[in-house]
């Protein structure tokens, strides 16, 4: 079978899954195990790649980070910080769009896999006096957590692209500057105004707060701040650490200063960890994993690349091996790591180094384009989860502003080019 329609079979039972409520972490596995026989691979070979994705060091550093995640987050909320610290937020902030955005947006500097999760409880309290449907709030936290991750610099997907493009890490920010601009565009045009309009939005009065209040934000400060200036010590000092270490580090500093300043009681810290449903979120990780291993075992890449022509048509492969990738992994490293080497290649192997940049710039927009309209996508996974919303139903909405970056993409191209 053709691998293109093998990937549309696969899509179908996926998404047929999931509306059959059979538990994402089963859907995925049951898709990974329906992809392994189409491709003409055995159970056993199946199996096999069970052991080679858990316990990857990719897996399991994914696997610590979101547990991490999800401690000091139950740490903030029990604590009550994260309430106060989004009263006194909200008395200086007149503007009901920025009041739900801003949270999301701020966490998703944090370049930390599925920190969607971070971000949802802050997006359901800001949007406690507003008329949002949990549709609407998982859309807003989604989207607005992601906006950054076009251009900005510690998120592993753009320094893996750099360097297999051989290009310094600033002059790929200097082409994909404008991306972080449109997604804050699109993400004003098909999400909050059509939200807005089903509902009463008025402006907030702006009370000021005590600075005990803003204080509360102090945990966030040291989870953002240590991300950030732990990951470049780690690339300075460390190269050859992974830096999602810091990000696990800054996360324990920050449930401990949490923990410092509130003096909060262990027994509800422990109960709303146990709320979170780690071991749940978790088990969805490690089915995106087994998928994408299966995903390498099948060769499906090589073979979508033999269908849509080689070396002969690179801008189109630019366009569709890292949007097909992204949507059917839902990860920036897997669509970067499995696709840019064979454009680059085929680029230089047909005399179009030149247009290496352009190229980048094309499948970072397309590939961008596929993991946010992913079914598979972590952090989409666990906002419906969090917002108890049927992912297959939400799909639709947030793919249509998804596929835009691909305009935009290749837009940026005929200019690079």
């Amino acid at each position: 079978m053709p691998a293109t329609l093998t990937l549309v079979v696969v899509f179908a039972l996926l998404l047929g899954g999931i509306r059959a409520r059979l538990g994402l972490a089963t859907s995925i596995v049951g898709a990974s195990f329906a992809l392994a026989m189409l491709r003409g691979l055995s159970w056993l070979q199946w199996l096999g790649a069970l052991p080679a994705a858990l316990l990857s060091r990719q897996t399991v550093l994914l696997a610590v980070m979101i547990t991490v995640i999800l401690v000091f987050s139950s740490v903030y909320a029990a604590s009550g910080q994260s309430a106060r610290f989004l009263a006194a937020v909200r008395g200086r902030i007149a503007s009901p769009e920025l009041l739900v955005t801003f949270f999301p947006a701020l966490i998703g500097l944090l370049p930390m896999p599925g920190g969607a999760i971070f971000s949802a409880p802050m997006v359901a309290q800001a949007a406690a006096d507003l008329d949002l449907s949990p549709e609407d709030q998982s859309l807003i936290n989604y989207w607005f957590r992601h906006v950054w991750e076009l251009a900005w610099p510690l998120y592993p997907g753009i320094i893996l692209a750099a360097s297999l493009a051989r290009m310094p890490v600033a002059e790929v920010m200097a082409f994909m500057w404008p991306g972080p601009m449109v997604a804050m565009a699109l993400g004003w045009w098909w999400i909050l105004r059509p939200a807005r309009s089903r509902g009463q939005w008025g402006r907030f009065a702006q009370e000021g707060a005590p600075v005990s209040g803003l204080l509360d934000g102090l945990p966030l400060a040291v989870a953002i701040g240590g991300a950030v200036l732990g990951e470049w010590g780690c690339a300075r000092l460390l190269p050859h650490l992974p830096m999602e270490w810091a990000v696990v580090v800054a996360m324990v500093a920050a449930a401990g200063v949490s923990l410092v300043r509130s003096q909060a009681q262990w027994r509800l810290t422990l109960q709303e960890a146990a709320q979170n449903n780690i071991f749940g979120l978790l088990a969805v990780v490690a089915a995106v994993f087994v998928f994408k291993e299966v995903l390498a075992r099948g060769q499906v890449v090589d073979a979508l690349a033999a269908e849509l022509g080689g070396g002969g048509a690179v801008v189109l492969l630019a366009v569709v091996l890292p949007f097909v990738v992204g949507s059917i992994s839902g990860i920036t490293m897997a669509f970067v790591g499995a696709t840019f080497p064979l454009l680059f290649g085929l680029a230089t192997s047909t005399g179009q180094q030149a247009q290496i940049p352009a190229l980048l710039c094309l499948g970072l927009y397309s590939g961008f384009a596929g993991i946010m309209a992913s079914p598979m996508h972590i952090c989409y996974l666990v906002t419906c989860r969090y917002f108890r919303v049927d992912p297959a139903r939400l799909l639709p909405r947030i793919a249509l502003p998804s596929l835009m970056f691909i305009p935009v993409g290749l837009v940026s191209y005929l200019v690079l080019a």
